[in-house]
C-alpha cells in the first residue's frame, strides 16, 4: 500500500542508473541559473512510486488542474472541466498543441494512458477519484471524461496533488511499463541528477508561461546552517520550504539581519497534538480538556517560532478550501485547567494529582528528526502542563522509532502535522482520522468508532450539505476535545538579493521559480 508518508526522502538505485545515461554535464554556475537548496536528492521522480522528494515533480509534469492561492482550481492541461449533475462522471476539454519534452503528443490517447496507471488501482485506493473509478471515455483529440461508480465530492480537488496524477510520456516507460525517465510537459527538464543534485534546462515549447531564465540547479545541502551559509556567500540564490529545506525561524531572523530577503507568508499546515487511543489515561475527557486549557500557544507561537507562526484552534487554517467557522484561539488558564480535573475526579495532593490510585503521568513523544525543532517545543508544553500538575516524561526517539511506534499508538501524546495544501481537507481528514485507513508511519491524530461515521459523511457529503457536514465533522473534533491545535507555521523562504521578483507559489510542494528575475 502507497501512503501519504510525504517526509518519505529515500531514493531508489534507478535514478543513478538514469543519472548515468545521461550526457554528464557539470552544475552551471552561470548569471543565467537559479541556485536552490534541497534537503535530500530528487530521485528518479517515478511518478509511481513514494520514493523520490515531492518539491520536483511539480516543475517538471502537468496535472490536468493546477491548485491556485486558497484553492482555487485553475486550468492546467485540461481547459475546461464538468462535472454532471449526478457528479458520476467529469468531463475534460484538453489543451491543444501540448507535446511532452521528447516531442511526443499531449492528448487524449496519451492522457487516458497517463490516467489508467494509477485510476483503479489498489494501492491508489487512497485517493477517492482512483477508488471509485469506472471508466474513461475519450471523444477525438482533445475531450476525454472519466466516469464513477459513486460521486467523489473532492475528486478536483484530487487532480491537483503532486502524484500520480501527473502526466509522463508514454515513450518515457520500459517493456513492463516501468518509469525509465522524468519525461512530462513541464517548464523544466530534467538534465541530469545525482546525490549532489538535479540540473535542469528551460522548456522552451512549454505551453505556459516560461520561466526568465534558462537553467536551475536544485543543489542538495542537508545541513540548514550550509544552507543559510550558501545564501549568504552567494553559492544559493533560494532556501527554505517545508518540504524542500526547512529553514527555521531563527536562521530566518538572523539572515534577515544579515541583509539576505525573507518571505514568510500564511501557512496551510497546522501543528497539533494528537491523542492516543490505547492510552487508559488520555481516554478521560477531562484529561484532554486540561491538556487544551495548559498549552500556551501565543507564546509557543511568538517564542519558538520567532512570530513566523499564527495561535490556532482549528484543524485547518482558513486558507484551506472547506475548513469551516473559526474557534477562538484560548488563553492559557492554570486555574480553568485545575478545575477541569477536580470536576473530572481527580485529586490534588499537593500538586500531584492522583485518580482511583494512578498519577496524572502522560508520555509524550517526540522526534526531532520527523519534526525538527519539536524537542525545544514539547519542553515548552512540558513545562506549562507541569504549571498544572501533569507528571510529563518527554520521549525523545530517532525517525525509525517515531515511526514505529506512532502507527501502534505507543504514546499518550504525540506531534502531528496536517498535510496542507493540496492535499487538505480530504487529505487528512481521510487519512490520520478514519481507523480503516493505511495511514502507514504517519499514524492518527484522533479515531474512534463514533467519529468514523462523521468524517464518511462529511467526506460524502457535496454541494451545499457539504459544508454542514464538513462543519459538523469539526464540531465533532472541538465538543470531544478530540485534537488540541496549536499553531499554523507560516510558509519560510529567504532568498538572496540577487534573485528579483521571488513570490511564493500556492503550496510548498511547488518550488518558487515564476517571474523571478537574476542580476548579473
Amino acid at each position: 500500500m502507497i501512503t501519504l508518508d510525504r517526509r518519505n526522502f529515500l531514493v531508489s538505485t534507478a535514478g543513478l542508473a538514469f543519472a548515468a545515461a545521461l550526457p554528464h554535464a557539470a552544475f552551471s554556475e552561470t548569471n543565467d541559473t537559479l541556485k536552490i537548496a534541497i534537503a535530500a536528492e530528487t530521485g528518479d521522480l517515478d511518478l509511481l512510486q513514494n520514493v523520490s522528494t515531492l518539491s520536483t515533480y511539480t516543475i517538471v509534469f502537468d496535472a490536468l488542474i493546477h491548485y491556485g492561492q486558497n484553492g482555487a482550481l485553475e486550468p492546467g492541461l485540461a481547459t475546461k472541466w464538468t462535472v454532471a449533475d449526478d457528479q458520476l462522471s467529469i468531463a475534460f476539454d484538453l489543451r491543444e498543441g501540448v507535446t511532452f519534452s521528447d516531442g511526443t503528443p499531449f492528448d487524449s490517447t496519451a492522457a487516458e494512458w497517463n490516467l489508467k496507471r494509477w485510476m483503479g488501482v489498489s494501492d491508489f485506493s487512497w485517493i477517492g477519484i482512483s477508488d471509485a473509478f469506472d471508466s474513461i471515455v475519450t471523444d477525438g483529440p482533445n475531450k476525454l471524461t472519466v466516469k464513477l461508480k459513486r460521486p467523489v465530492p473532492a475528486a478536483l480537488l484530487e487532480l491537483t496533488i503532486v502524484r500520480p496524477v501527473r502526466f509522463l510520456s508514454p515513450k518515457a516507460v520500459d517493456k513492463d511499463g516501468k518509469q525509465t525517465a522524468p519525461i512530462g510537459t513541464g517548464p523544466w527538464i530534467v538534465e541530469k541528477y545525482d546525490s549532489s543534485g538535479t540540473s535542469l534546462v528551460r522548456n522552451d515549447k512549454y505551453w505556459g508561461e516560461k520561466p526568465l531564465f534558462s537553467r536551475m540547479e536544485l543543489k542538495v545541502v542537508p545541513d540548514e546552517l550550509a544552507r543559510a551559509n550558501g545564501l549568504r556567500s552567494g553559492d544559493l540564490d533560494v532556501i527554505g520550504g517545508d518540504w524542500v529545506a526547512t529553514l527555521s525561524p531563527r536562521r530566518a531572523r538572523a539572515l534577515e539581519s544579515d541583509g539576505m530577503k525573507v518571505v514568510a507568508e500564511p501557512g496551510t499546515a497546522t501543528m497539533l497534538l494528537g491523542y492516543s487511543p490505547k492510552s487508559k489515561i488520555i481516554a478521560d475527557k477531562a484529561v484532554r480538556d486540561a491538556v487544551y486549557a495548559s498549552v500556551d500557544r501565543a507564546a509557543i507561537a511568538k517564542v519558538l517560532f520567532e512570530g513566523f507562526a499564527d495561535p490556532a484552534a482549528d484543524l485547518f487554517p482558513a486558507n484551506v478550501p472547506s475548513s469551516g467557522k473559526r474557534h477562538d484561539v484560548p488563553v492559557r488558564d492554570v486555574a480553568v485547567a485545575k478545575k477541569i480535573l477536580a470536576d473530572g475526579g481527580w485529586v490534588d495532593s499537593g500538586g500531584a494529582w492522583t485518580k482511583a490510585g494512578s498519577p496524572l503521568a502522560i508520555d509524550f513523544l517526540v522526534s526531532e528528526e520527523s519534526l525538527p525543532g519539536s524537542r525545544r517545543i514539547a519542553e515548552m508544553i512540558q513545562g506549562q502542563l507541569s504549571e498544572v500538575g501533569f507528571q510529563v516524561q518527554v520521549s525523545s526517539v530517532d525517525n525509525a522509532t517515531m515511526h514505529e511506534r506512532r502507527p501502534a499508538f505507543d504514546y499518550d501524546l504525540a506531534f502531528f502535522t496536517t498535510y496542507g495544501a493540496p492535499y487538505d481537507p480530504h487529505g487528512t481528514l481521510g487519512n490520520a482520522f478514519v481507523s480503516t485507513a493505511d495511514s502507514g508511519p504517519d499514524g492518527k491524530i484522533y479515531v474512534s468508532e463514533a467519529l468514523d461515521g462523521v468524517v464518511k459523511t462529511a467526506l460524502e457529503a457535496s454541494g451545499a450539505e457539504r459544508d454542514l457536514k464538513m462543519q459538523a465533522l469539526y464540531d465533532w473534533l472541538h465538543d470531544n476535545t478530540a485534537i488540541c491545535p496549536l499553531v499554523v507555521s507560516q510558509r519560510l523562504w529567504a532568498h538572496n538579493p540577487r534573485a528579483e521578483n521571488f513570490s511564493l507559489p500556492a503550496t510548498d510542494y511547488d518550488l518558487p521559480f515564476k517571474a523571478i528575475t537574476l542580476k548579473a
